[in-house]
């Protein structure tokens, strides 16, 4: 969470490599999500769609994550406590909106 740098190497190694996608976890049910500082730094070191996950359960925690470079957003835990599809449809629209 606090070396954006080293994630950004990674991003860049696996665009050279060859991979399609980068898949920056913070972990199901993570307390914070993954930084926007982060996922910037990763989105400036590659061109691979970004797809961010974990402790997101707010429509701003994901706005602040697709604003930071993020192509994808997962939600899981929050859906299932929930049920309420409501903030899928935000965070879709937000995505959307992004295209």
């Amino acid at each position: 969470r606090d070396k954006p740098d080293i994630a950004a190497a990674h991003a860049m190694a696996a665009e050279m490599l060859g991979l399609k996608a980068i898949f920056l976890e913070a972990g199901s049910g993570a307390e914070k999500a993954v930084s926007p500082k982060m996922i910037a730094e990763v989105r400036a070191a590659c061109d691979l769609p970004i797809i961010v996950g974990g402790g997101i359960r707010e429509i701003d925690t994901a706005k602040g994550i697709i604003e930071a470079g993020a192509d994808f957003v997962v939600i899981g835990n929050r859906f299932e406590e929930t049920g309420d599809p409501s903030l899928l449809r935000e965070i879709s629209a937000l995505v959307h909106r992004k295209r």
